[in-house]
């Protein structure tokens, strides 16, 4: 597929997707590793074009994040355009992530971060609040906050995406640009007249749903079904509706089988939460701000107590016990699972070194003995010397003038010994 920069520069998106959306598709760009670029489904249009030319002079697009290698917001970079010149698509960063669903679960868990642990979900939960409250004091509003719209990064930082939908007004010309999508198990109760436009107080409910829904290990504090008959399919948006929810109510609700219960949160949190579930429930300026929630979560970051059984299993000093050890103890599976234990090869007793031992007594190691000298051998093909000509007219030396002396000295001797005796 071919699309155009404005300045009718070609730009070719690869056949890999990486995402679909109700409103487009995101496609790989060839040539790059940074972008990625988002196609619209629909025919161009005026009001669209005008939509993305105010949202790349918004102060977010100017946004990076908190190292090199991560970004806060995906927001539109380039426009792009078709040959008639009308905005299809936009470019984007591409964000390496996973989605934050996967911090619900303790098997995907392992997969997405490279620490998995209660601390590090209360850590993800504030950065998220402290996003948020950075958008809104850029006059962003949110609109479709859900953690299908937040990837987050191996070290636990979060970049919002699908960022092209959300509420702002152009600082050039003043013209407002209402929020064009909402997710119903992230709302507030929306009234039915169809006038509804949602300040920072609609983003403040859906981020205090997804913050007990993070520290609650994925549950929903909207979702079950009820004890009475005011909803009979427990769906979310219908309990928000009538604020039946585990967290203030939770009478109303039927307990789920293996949930985690409300008393984990830190007291501070569920203060907030309580806030904004009550008298929030239908006045928005009531409701915790982003920033409060972020304080509130930092603070409950330093509170956290150790487990003697797990070094993973971390909860708040409110508690009088371990409140994952009581997970598992109901025949639940571990939450938050020890990590493999690396493994060791000893070797045998025939690999190891032998020392000699003299009678009970360990004697250290001698060092070996030098080598003993030897003369080299003589070769088998060595013969011995012959002797060597006289030269004509010289005697040759032979070794029989030696016995000769030896037979006279003997002769001298007996002659000698005669003498002596005949003198006597």
């Amino acid at each position: 597929m071919s699309v155009y920069l404005p300045n009718g520069r070609l730009i070719t998106v690869a056949h890999e997707r990486i995402g679909r959306g109700d409103e487009g598709i995101v496609f790989r760009v060839e040539g790059t590793d940074d972008l990625c670029a988002k196609v619209y489904f629909n025919e161009p249009d005026q009001a669209r074009h005008d939509r993305l030319t105010a949202l790349l002079r918004a102060e977010p697009a100017r946004w990076r994040g908190d190292h090199a290698e991560h970004v806060h917001v995906g927001w539109p970079r380039e426009m792009l355009v078709n040959e008639a010149g009308l905005a299809c698509g936009f470019l984007m960063p591409l964000v390496d992530g996973q989605p934050l669903t996967k911090l619900f679960e303790p098997a995907m868990r392992t997969t997405a971060v490279d620490e998995p642990t209660w601390r590090v979900v209360i850590v993800v939960a504030a950065r998220i609040a402290r996003l948020v409250t950075m958008l809104h004091d850029a006059g962003i509003v949110i609109g479709d906050l859900k953690p299908e719209n937040l990837l987050l990064s191996r070290s636990g930082h979060v970049t919002l995406i699908d960022c092209d939908t959300v509420q702002f007004t152009d600082a050039r010309t003043s013209r407002a640009y209402p929020c064009t999508r909402f997710t119903p198990e992230y709302c507030p109760p929306l009234p039915g007249n169809g006038t509804y436009r949602p300040d920072r107080g609609h983003d403040n409910f859906s981020l205090a749903i997804l913050v007990c829904q993070l520290l609650m290990e994925g549950n929903h504090p909207f979702e079950g079904v009820p004890t009475g008959t005011s909803a009979a399919d427990g769906a979310a948006p219908e309990n928000i509706r009538l604020q039946n929810n585990r967290i203030l109510f939770p009478e109303r609700l039927v307990p789920v089988t293996g949930g985690i219960p409300t008393e984990v949160l830190p007291p501070e949190v569920a203060d907030l939460a309580r806030t904004c579930f009550g008298v929030g429930h239908r006045d928005q300026a009531a409701r915790p701000s982003a920033q409060s929630w972020a304080d509130a979560l930092d603070r409950a970051g330093f509170q956290l107590m150790g487990c003697p059984n797990n070094e993973r299993h971390l909860y708040h000093q409110s508690l009088r016990e371990c409140a994952w050890c009581k997970v598992t103890s109901s025949g639940l599976p571990d939450p938050y699972p020890r990590p493999p234990i690396a493994k060791v090869v000893i070797p045998g007793p025939a690999a190891l070194p032998r020392f000699p031992v003299r009678s009970g007594t360990w004697q250290p190691p001698q060092p070996p003995a030098p080598p003993t000298r030897r003369d080299p051998a003589r070769p088998a093909a060595h013969r011995p010397p012959t002797a060597r000509p006289q030269p004509a007219g010289q005697p040759q030396r032979t070794g029989g003038g030696g016995a000769a002396v030896a037979v006279f000295a003997v002769v001298i001797g007996i002659l000698l010994l005669l003498y002596l005796l005949g003198v006597r």
